[in-house]
């Protein structure tokens, strides 16, 4: 039943996705735009799953891989700043126990090389990927990010109010998108407008 319930949900999302996209184009038909983000959340029964996608710009202020000190803490303290997700997602009249979560550097650092600098709990775990990417790669690298919740009733949520924007003031909007058992829907978080409503 879950996997027939993932495949439906992916296969909806695909179609909130073009929504978006086509409600939302203007010249630039160019879908890693800096300034905006991406955010999916995803509730079944005891389960919820948010996952957060952001070009390295809005998020550390470049795109390269991160060679020098400088850029390494720049990558560093957004990392730790991304595992803080009783900061970053406020929900509302519900209880959820984060189970997991997972940062994706790899685009713009060794994660295989860096380990040893962070203080991993068993709930984080940190992905090594290969790291051999092309010129477009590197000019347009994203950070991932997935949390992963144990809710008492998931599908009770009323909401959840994002603050990323107060952490990462490159980012203008998060084009969002919601799924659960009772609906699904969209919409483009900006600074005055935080909040996703089920």
């Amino acid at each position: 039943m879950k996997n027939t319930l993932l495949k439906f949900v992916s296969f909806n999302l695909v179609f909130l996705s073009a929504a978006i996209q086509a409600e939302e184009a203007t010249t630039n038909l160019d879908a890693h735009v800096h300034g905006v983000s991406e955010l999916m959340v995803v509730a079944e029964e005891n389960a919820l799953e948010i996952q957060f996608k952001s070009p390295a710009m809005n998020l550390v202020g470049f795109e390269h891989q991160a060679t020098s000190s400088k850029d390494i803490k720049a990558v560093e303290k957004a990392a730790s700043t991304l595992r803080q997700h009783d900061s970053l997602l406020l929900m509302s009249n519900t209880n959820c126990k984060l189970t997991n979560t997972s940062v994706d550097l790899s685009k713009i650092v060794d994660t295989q090389h860096h380990d040893n600098d962070h203080d991993n709990s068993p709930n984080e775990d940190e992905h090594a990927h290969n790291n051999n990417k092309d010129d477009h790669d590197e000019n347009h690298s994203e950070i991932m990010v997935t949390y992963k919740y144990h809710c008492e009733d998931s599908t009770s949520l009323p909401s959840i109010t994002v603050n990323l924007f107060e952490f990462f003031t490159g980012i203008e909007e998060i084009n969002t998108m919601w799924v659960n058992q009772t609906g699904q829907g969209a919409v483009t978080l900006r600074h005055n407008n935080r909040t996703i409503n089920f």
